[in-house]
This record gives structure tokens, sequence and C-alpha cells, in this order.
């Protein structure tokens, strides 16, 4: 006991320690509109909570027991539930381990949803419906995705009567006010199961930016200053239904519809060296639909087929000096994406396990951005449309094998054509994933992937976007797709505390980047290829408790970048950076009586880079109380967002450049939320648990 206490006592101490040093960094966050900027990397650990383990090795896999984990660190919907995996980083929309993105993958479908859909679905689904989080560093083919990935296994009621739902109101405080309500049931008869959900939310949002330059501009400095501030107003319905039947063992139907309809009327207003107004209006209309059929024999066949359109229209009016700009654009992108698959899996003799399976995946974009002046003329450069159909092939073997009870193997390769007008390639990609659970108090996993990844539709388009007066968005229709190695080994030591030792290559790496041209008065923002970006990094990481009313865990990860750039306009760059990020998350137990909990979720990262970019380093804060009835149906949440009033800072000043950006997305946000659980629901007692490339 003695050691015992000696261990929560200083790791307690580390993670104040790490709180009150970070609150001196100076603050910054990230925005949705620069997603790309995004090197918030973190990493992995294996806890137990109180007397039962949180996590198990199951089929090769580390396998998370959500019920016990949530019955000390609560989270209301599943999404927000995988920020308590220890380890795992969850920043915005972002899921991040080992300095890889994770995708995220529900009760092991394959379907043609992107990441953000997949995340909003996971946003809708109550944190309760969640059995376990299986995590992959290196996800078999199988699965039909590659690299990092967590499976979200919902709760099965196969045989059993049940029906329960959760309905949950929410207010918002940031600068301006907003609300929503969403819904859940589910109900099952034994065979028959139907999941529906649906969400509400009034969009009433506000952000800001600043840009200020020096602009090299005919052998002069010319200063260059704007403020910005940004107003969406709008609404959103998600909604979805699923039905599932089991005919037998093994044996099911599955089919399931989701939806979403969204509008957003934004309006901008730059004030400064530049005077503009700039409004917009835009649609996003999305429907999928998924059939899954298991057969006893261990066939799944899937279909998947998906619809998304966003039509918008935008108006630019501003002055420069001497330069004005009266212009109107109306776009659209529409996206149509249908997949078929056929995976088998056969277990065999002496714990070999042998799966093999195709996929093809046919998708349609068609999309165009028109822009005209105020006298109706067409301006070509800012004009253009594409009409691209993709086809992907896929085909793979697989086996996994099991050695006594402590060594596990799971490798396959995939051999993948990938078909457009522009694109007609060959890839193979190998994954290996062995697990050697050396003892009750140690293991080792060791993990190898690959993956290609593909620039996002509207990124490839011939055309300029005038974001502003000063500001100009370029498409590049020769970005060239990255192709990613990732080498991984982790150490668990007493199932408390994790060491990993991380390597990740990355092959024709793509990010947005600013360009000051010498010839004219204007900031070009780009989407170019690096010749690579390597990082190599080590994480410590490790979970603490105290009885039951301290639960949390804590990491820190050193991370070496290099950036490497042959053909950025006239200015080459190589460029290395060391970073440390670190963060985490605690729960305190403030009444067991009252049921009254405090959830910190601070996360810090150092000064790091991204091409030409220097980004300062960042603190932020969350917070929540949290108050349950003893029977747990009802729920009252008061969260605050961003504490720090951080904001995300970017300054470019290699070569001859001097560029920086300030952006605040998220002000200090207060939310309220009410909860309650209805239908015969029963906290179970515990002893002390494709890629996104849609969009703009």
């Amino acid at each position: 006991m003695m050691v015992n206490e000696i261990h929560i006592i200083a790791v307690v101490l580390c993670f104040v320690s790490l709180s009150a040093f970070a609150q001196n960094a100076t603050e910054t966050n990230q925005t949705d509109s620069l997603d790309i900027f995004s090197v918030y990397e973190n990493l992995p650990e294996v806890m137990v909570v109180g007397e039962r383990p949180i996590v198990k090795l199951e089929d090769g896999k580390l396998s998370y027991n959500m019920p016990v984990m949530l019955e000390r660190i609560p989270a209301d919907n599943a999404f927000d539930a995988l920020k308590n995996i220890p380890g795992i980083n969850v920043k915005d929309e972002n899921v991040d381990f080992a300095g890889q993105p994770l995708t995220l993958i529900i009760d092991g479908k394959v379907n043609t949803m992107s990441y953000g859909q997949v995340v909003e679905r996971l946003k809708m689904m109550p944190a309760e419906q969640i059995e376990k989080v299986e995590f992959m560093l290196s996800t078999p083919a199988r699965y039909h995705v590659r690299g990092a990935s967590l499976n979200i296994v919902t709760k099965r009621h196969k045989g059993k009567e049940h029906f329960s739902g959760q309905i949950q109101g929410d207010y918002t405080q940031s600068k301006y006010a907003s609300g929503g309500a969403k819904g859940n049931f589910l109900y099952s008869n034994g065979k028959l199961t139907v999941d529906v959900s649906y969400s509400y939310t009034n969009i009433n949002t506000y952000a800001e930016s600043e840009h200020d330059a020096r602009h090299p501009l005919n052998n002069e400095r010319i200063p260059y200053y704007d403020f910005t501030t940004n107003r969406d107003k709008g609404h959103s319905h998600k909604y979805r239904a699923g039905f599932e039947y089991q005919f037998g063992e093994n044996h099911s139907l599955n089919f399931a519809y989701t939806g979403t309809w969204r509008f957003d009327n934004s309006e901008n207003s730059t004030t400064g060296n530049s005077i503009s107004q700039q409004s917009s209006k835009e649609h996003n209309y999305l429907h999928n639909v998924d059939l899954y059929y298991n057969l006893p024999f261990g066939l799944q066949v899937s279909a998947s087929y998906t619809n998304y359109e966003a039509p918008k229209d935008q108006l630019l009016d501003g002055s420069l000096n001497e330069t004005e700009k009266n212009l109107l654009a109306n776009s659209n992108q529409e996206i149509n994406k249908w997949l078929v698959a056929a995976d088998q899996v056969h277990s065999l003799q002496n714990g070999w396990g042998l799966s093999y399976g195709v996929k093809a995946q046919f998708t349609n974009n068609n999309s165009f951005q028109t822009t005209k002046t105020a006298d109706g003329e067409v301006l070509p450069e800012a004009t253009s449309s594409v009409d691209i159909d993709e086809r992907i092939i896929n085909a793979y073997l697989g086996f996994n094998k099991q050695i006594g009870k402590n060594i596990s193997i799971d490798a396959s390769i995939a051999a993948e054509n990938f078909h457009t007008s522009q694109w007609n390639e060959w890839r193979f990609y190998p994954t290996i994933n062995a697990i050697w659970n050396i003892n009750e108090h140690h293991l080792l996993n060791l993990s190898f992937s690959s993956n290609a990844e593909y620039p996002s539709y509207w990124s490839t388009m011939n055309s300029i976007h005038y974001s502003s007066i000063y500001s100009e968005i370029w498409g590049n229709p020769n970005l060239k797709p990255t192709s990613i190695y990732n080498l991984s080994l982790m150490w668990q030591l007493n199932r408390r505390y994790t060491l990993v030792l991380f390597s990740d290559f990355k092959h024709n790496f793509s990010a947005q980047l600013p360009y000051q041209p010498s010839n004219r008065f204007a900031v070009i923002m780009k989407e170019v290829n690096f010749n690579h970006r390597n990082a190599y990094g080590i994480q410590a990481s490790a979970q603490f408790s105290a009885g039951q009313w301290l639960n949390g865990n804590i990491f820190v990860v050193g991370q070496y970048t290099q950036d490497k750039c042959d053909d950025f306009f006239d200015l080459p760059f190589n460029r290395n950076k060391f970073s440390v990020i670190t963060g985490g998350i605690a729960s305190f137990l403030l009444s067991k009586q009252a049921n009254i909990r405090f959830i910190l979720n601070p996360f810090f990262q150092s000064n790091a880079i991204q091409g030409v970019y220097d980004i300062k380093n960042l603190f932020q804060l969350n917070a929540s109380l949290r108050w349950a009835s003893a029977d747990d149906k009802w729920n009252v949440v008061l969260s605050g967002n961003n504490l720090t009033n951080s904001k995300f800072n970017l300054h470019s000043n290699y070569g001859n450049q001097d560029f920086s950006i300030n952006v605040g997305q998220d002000w200090i946000t207060a939310n309220f939320s009410v909860i309650f659980k209805f239908g015969n629901y029963k906290r179970k007692e515990i002893k002390q648990v494709d890629t996104s490339r849609m969009g703009y």
C-alpha cells in the first residue's frame, strides 16, 4: 500500500505541476479553416482503474472496458468518451495516437462516410451504448482501413427484451448564445433491434482573425494589417435510423440510413489596410445508406452509398489601396460514392486464423465554381469545373496466430488500384501487429503499417478563391498522394505506465502554406507537396487513481519533426524542430452522496513547425461539473471550454517572407446540458472502465 500511495501522490503532483507550468505559455488556438495546420500528435498508454482493469489483450487487440472507464470519468456521448482512453489525444474533432491520426470504426463495419461524418454519428450516440473500444496500432486489412484505429463496439441485446433512450438539451454561451437538442432510443425484442437518433443545432458562432505582414514588394517592405470578424448563423438537423435482424447465431441483416441537412449564413467584416464585406450562404445535404449481411460461416457482405452536396453563393465587396473587388462566386460540390465488399474469416486449428476479401468503391465528383465581377464578367482564373470518376479496387489476404496465451500476431497485405483521370496506380499495403504479453506486469506491442492519403476533391481544382482582398486560396491540380509508413514499439509496465517509441515517414506530404510574391500585393495560400515530413518521438504516460475520489491519466510526448520541400515557389525549405506535447484528464468525486464530479482536461504544446510556418506554443484548459441522480436517470452538466481563451498563432518569416495569422475560433465557452435517460437502462454496479476528403 505504501508504494502505491507514493505512486499516486507522485503522479498527481506531476499533473498539477504540468498544468501550472503550461499556464505561462503563450495562448493560441486552432480553427476549422486551418485544419491542415493541425500538429497535435499524441501517444498511447494502457492502464487500470481501481481494482478492475480497464484494458485487456483480446484477439490481438487492446480492448478497453468502457463501462468501467465511464463509471469514473463520465461522458455524454460516444465521441466524448474517447477522450477518456489513456494516451488518446482528442483535439477539436481530431483523434491522434503515437503521432498517427486514428481512423474511427463503428462495430467493425466498412462504409462510405467521411471521417467527419463518422464523428457526427458518434456525437449522436449515448456513451452508455459503448460496450468496448478496440485499439489497433496497425489495423488488419479486413477492416478496410489502414494505420492506427479505434473500433467502437456497441452493446448487443441479442435474445433480450430491451428498451432504452436518452434525451438531451443544450444551451451554449460564447460571444453569442446558441442551443440544441438531441435524442436517441434503442429497442430490441431478441431478434429485431431498432436504433433511432436525431439532433438539432441552432448555429450562432463568432470567430476572428488577424493578418499582420510586411510584404516584399519591388525591393521594399510594405506593411499590411487587417482584422476580420466572422458571424455564422444557421441550423443543422442530423438523423439516423438503424435496423438489425438476427436470424440465428452469427447470422444477421443490418440496414441503416443516415442524413444531414445544414444551412449556414456567414458574414465577414474586415477592417485595416483593406476594407471589405463578405457574405455567403451554404447548404449541406448528406444521405447515406448502409447494408450488411453476416452469414454463420464467417462471410460478411457489405454495401454502402453516400450522396453529399454543398451548394454555396458568396459575395465579396472590398478595396485595398487603389484596388477594388466586387465579386460573386457560385459553387457546388456533389459527391456520389458507392461501395461493395465481401469479407471471409476462418478460425483454423492450433490458434490460426485466416481472412481474405475484396472491396470495390466508385466515386463521382461533379463540382464547379464560377466567379463573376459586378458587371457580370466571368473571371477565368477563378472559374473551373470537374467531373471526375474515381475507382478503387482492393483485395487482401491476412492471417492471425495465437501462440499460447501470451503472444499474438496479426499480419496482412492488401493490393489496391486507385484510378482517376489523373492517377492510375497500384499500391501494396503490408501491415503487422505483434503483441507479447510477457507476464501480468509487462506487455510489448510492435506495429508496422503503411497507407496512402489522396488530396481532397476541392484542393485539386484549378481555380482561385478570393477569401479577402489580400488573401487568395489557390487550387493545385498537380497534387500527389501521400505515402505513409509508421513503425511503433509500445512497452506497458505494471498495466499502469506506458512508453512508446515511434517513427512516422510521410513521402509527398501535403499542406497549405502562404507565399508573398514580390511582384504584386497579395498572399497566396496554396496546398503543396513536401519531399517528406518525417517525425520521431517517444511518449511516457501514466494512469493514476486515489480510491474513488480521483481518477485520470497523463501523458508527455517529445517529438522531432523534419519538413523538406524543394518545390515551393522560389523558397525551397529544409527545416526541423523538437516539440513537447502534454495533456491528460482528471476526474474528482466531490461528493459521493450527491454524486457530483469535477473533470479537468488540460493540453499544452510547445513551439512547432509546419513547412515555412512557425506555430506558437498553445495551452488550453477545459473543465466540467457533473451531477447525476441516484438512479442515473438525470444528469446535469456545466462545462467550460477554452477557459484560457487561447488563440492559434502562425508566423512565416522564412526567406523574404513576413506573414502572420492570429486566429480566435473558440472563445471561453460555457455549456449547460440536461440529460434524461429512460427505459430499462440500469447502471452496472462495478467494484472499484475516409479520411475526410469532402467539404471546403
